[in-house]
């Protein structure tokens, strides 16, 4: 470090007079000290807040496949991670009350056949004068009684196709990717109880708690970043309003729009993005550096570097918004600050 000084001290010149400050650094000299710059950059969109957030899919592509009825599990046929079609078979369920179903089922399809024949000849005599208004819409009432039970018995029998040995094979509902397995050979599950879970779409959201300081300041359209790994994108798509008594937080939603290599489940950091005020500008955050009047950033010129105060409106991982008597394109120094601070107020 003394050696360091003891080049500045040779190198620097501080101008006097109106003008502002100058430090005098060649390019060698910039090198020997490992003062490196960026540019300052137009912004378009400043950090607002960070906050935790879970990667989830998007609420509307997961759904669950359940038993249509009760059983023990025989064989799982298909199992995490794997592609499947609607209608292929999941797993194989030995089950006394699907048989038991199927007769029901007939014996619904036949109720049904009847009640409808009853109610259109109740509709004919009413329409020929014989019969009362009355007697066609009690006809018509059993009619749709029978309809409504034929409907949900062959929606359970959708889910499922009979084995020879008196089971039933359980089917996919949707195509897509079978995320989870809750069951294992052998157990024996109840009717309607959750056995797999699918996901009909790749798309993924992220799920997060916003400060209620942050509450009311974002909202849908906003843009997300995932801290440490660029490219990794989204939007807010919904961000609550009310804060839980328990984590005095809100809930905030986003979709990923470039969601890269997260997977569902994954636990990541966000900086929610706002509009940036107009005329400010984006620099590394590193180029900041604090002095005794302010915040300010050492600006190329000339022969040298500048420092130029700045005001900073926010702050994000990496990157931070300023504004000041910079220019998009100005050159400002990211690294060797310290030094560059000391040659400043060296009188």
């Amino acid at each position: 470090m003394y050696k360091i000084m003891a080049l500045l001290a040779l190198m620097l010149l501080l101008t006097n007079g109106a003008q502002a400050a100058i430090i005098t650094v060649t390019q060698q000299q910039m090198q020997r000290l490992g003062i490196r710059t960026a540019p300052a950059q137009p912004a378009t969109s400043q950090p607002a807040v960070s906050v935790l957030g879970r990667v989830t899919p998007a609420p509307d592509s997961r759904i669950p496949v359940s038993a249509p009825f009760a059983g023990s599990v025989q064989s799982l046929i298909r199992l995490e991670g794997e592609n499947v079609k609607k209608g292929e078979a999941l797993a194989v369920i030995a089950s006394s009350d699907a048989g038991a179903a199927l007769g029901r089922l007939q014996g619904q399809e036949a109720q049904y056949r009847s009640t409808k024949a009853a109610a259109d000849r109740a509709r004919a005599l009413v329409k020929e004068g014989i019969a009362p208004p009355s007697r066609a819409e009690e006809a018509m009432a059993a009619e749709q009684a029978a309809a409504a039970e034929l409907a949900a018995s062959r929606s359970a029998m959708a889910r499922a196709t009979r084995t020879p040995e008196g089971g039933y094979r359980l089917t996919a509902p949707q195509s897509g990717r079978i995320t989870s397995v809750q069951a294992h050979v052998g157990d024996q599950v109840a009717a309607m109880q959750t056995l797999m879970t699918i996901d009909t779409r790749s798309e993924l959201w992220v799920e997060g708690a916003l400060p209620a300081s942050a509450v009311g300041r974002i909202a849908p359209g906003d843009g997300v970043r995932v801290d440490g790994m660029a490219g990794v994108a989204g939007e807010v798509v919904a961000a609550g309003t009310f804060i839980d008594p328990k984590t005095r937080s809100a809930t905030m939603r986003a979709r990923l729009t470039s969601p890269g290599g997260l997977v569902g489940g994954q636990t990541v950091r966000l900086t929610l993005m706002q509009r940036a005020a107009s005329g400010s500008l984006t620099v590394p955050r590193d180029a900041v550096m604090e002095m005794s009047s302010g915040p300010a950033v050492f600006v190329v010129r000339s022969g040298g570097f500048e420092a130029v105060p700045v005001k900073v409106l926010a702050r994000g991982p990496a990157d931070a918004t300023v504004s000041g008597r910079l220019a998009a394109g100005d050159r400002v120094a990211v690294s060797g600050l310290s030094e560059l601070k000391a040659a400043s107020v060296r009188e």
